[in-house]
């Protein structure tokens, strides 16, 4: 996938948002927005050309985040810091590391590898690459109802217990939203993302 396509796919999301019939007036000139600041963050960057998929990912994963509710408590326990582990390669990290000068709703991130599941209840967002050493359903299991929104890359991540899923169709990445298992988690999640991702599990 090209710079072009990067810039090509971005705008195809963004025009699915501007025909939703609920989008406050800005929406879809903020994800335009969105694609120049994906690319302020990314083009240039030689060391990943080749890993355009994770920097889209990477810029989806921050603005559906951006439309998450979390608990009160699970925010001042970060100091206000929204925290995203990584569990996947060390490239796929530093893709998501460049996030880490952007802000979502006024507060700062902090990116960091995952490298013990006992320590995941420190984050309030946590991304499982295929590339994680980890299976799966075994962090999904030690995440279950936790005030944490979790992001996958396989097929059947959100209808597996995940939340957010992102996967392909024709080359482009869509995501898939699994309600039932955000709620047991405590998040609310914006009727935005409903216009433009898929509802999965038990609606």
């Amino acid at each position: 996938m090209s710079t072009v396509s990067l810039i090509k796919h971005l705008a195809i999301f963004s025009s699915h948002l501007e025909s939703s019939l609920i989008l406050k007036k800005h929406t879809a000139k903020n994800f335009i927005f969105l694609s120049v600041f994906a690319l302020n963050i990314f083009c240039g960057n030689t060391a990943f050309a080749n890993n355009l998929e994770y920097k889209i990912k990477a810029v989806l994963t921050l603005k559906i985040m951006s439309h998450i509710q979390w608990p009160s408590a699970a925010l001042v326990a970060n100091d206000n810091t929204f925290r995203i582990g990584v569990l996947g390669s060390d490239d796929v990290l530093a893709v998501f590391k460049s996030l880490e000068s952007k802000e979502i709703n006024g507060r700062k991130i902090a990116v960091e590898q995952v490298t013990d599941l006992d320590n995941l209840g420190s984050f309030n967002s946590v991304f499982i690459s295929t590339h994680s050493s980890q299976p799966q359903q075994k962090i999904l299991t030690a995440l279950k109802r936790s005030s944490i929104l979790t992001f996958g890359e396989t097929q059947d991540f959100a209808q597996s217990g995940g939340i957010i899923g992102f996967y392909k169709i024709q080359d482009k990445i869509r995501f898939s939203i699994n309600k039932k298992v955000a709620e047991e988690a405590g998040l609310k999640i914006n009727a935005q993302l409903f216009r433009v991702g898929k509802l999965v599990g038990n609606k």
